[in-house]
């Protein structure tokens, strides 16, 4: 039992459930690995045991640290309606959300009915009014967003009848009768096996191949390669290295638990990343074609 001010963490018997590295075959579940909704609860848990309540504050954190960047520069661009009747409903929209947001904490609401007045009444917006009308539809935007712990728990349960997650315990609050389920990944690694066709179709995976290309013709001094040509050459390229790592694990299993046993999920994700390099590098006559093709 782990005590941490405030709350007991009792860990139930689960090491014979855990594996060290784990090959995922099944269509379905590769899938949830790239789900937007299954991923973030996925690469949180590397981190060990952790409540409902702990997930969906981690999860709506990478949420944030995602959607904000984008949804600030939409914003940028968005023209706040000449229209006072349809800005007035935007503007009510907005207050009864942070109504809601606001209602347990001693503070009063950023848009208040007096304040909607006095900016509709308003001929011509200041910079502090375009500012605050902008700042308000951001955080009301970015917490649509958001997830609940109803939809991370629904999540949850879903990845745990997968196989993916396990019960690890439960959270006794010091004072309170009531516990919180510790939820865990079933194993530290997950190796997928994809198919070619998996990857890198997607259209930002096609956005940041773009990007690449781009970056490759400035460095090459020579016309960028096309976003076709580079999606084929790392789609050959994962699932080269992915073989190898399933092989790798399938064919050498206690020698390889042998040399990442004692790490940390960080420093086993270094390894094996260091190791896809290196690996790579000493095959890349394999990928001869697909870069020629790029060239």
């Amino acid at each position: 039992m782990s005590t941490l001010g405030g709350y007991n963490d009792v860990p139930e018997d689960y090491d014979h459930l855990l594996k060290q590295v784990e090959v995922i075959r099944d269509r379905e579940k590769v899938e949830m690995f790239y789900d937007q909704g299954y991923w973030p609860i996925l690469a949180i848990l590397r981190e060990g045991r952790l409540t409902v309540r702990e997930i969906t504050a981690r999860s709506n954190q990478l949420i944030e640290k995602k959607e904000l960047p984008k949804l600030k520069e939409k914003l940028e661009n968005w023209e706040i309606p000449e229209d006072k009747e349809k800005l007035e409903k935007i503007l009510n929209k907005i207050s009864d959300w942070e109504t809601l947001q606001t209602k347990a904490k001693d503070y009063s609401k950023v848009l208040n009915e007096d304040k909607i007045s006095s900016l509709i009444k308003k001929e011509k917006f200041s910079k502090e009014d375009v500012k605050l009308i902008r700042d308000v539809m951001l955080l009301y935007k970015l917490d649509h967003h958001k997830k609940s712990d109803k939809t991370i728990y629904r999540y949850i349960n879903e990845l745990t009848q997968s196989g993916l997650l396990i019960k690890a315990g439960q959270r006794v609050i010091t004072g309170k009768t009531a516990t919180e389920t510790l939820y865990a990944r079933r194993a530290k690694i997950f190796l997928l096996r994809q198919q070619s066709h998996d990857t890198w179709k997607c259209d930002e995976c096609k956005t940041t191949l773009k990007k690449v290309g781009a970056l490759i013709g400035l460095s090459k001094n020579m016309d960028s390669p096309s976003v076709e040509s580079l999606a084929k050459l790392m789609s050959k390229i994962d699932m080269y290295h992915e073989e190898e790592q399933i092989r790798l694990f399938e064919q050498n299993e206690k020698e390889v638990l042998g040399i990442i046993k004692d790490c940390s999920f960080k420093e086993t994700s270094h390894i094996l990343d260091t190791f896809r390099i290196v690996h790579l590098l000493m095959n890349f006559q394999e990928f001869k074609e697909e870069l020629e093709d790029c060239c």
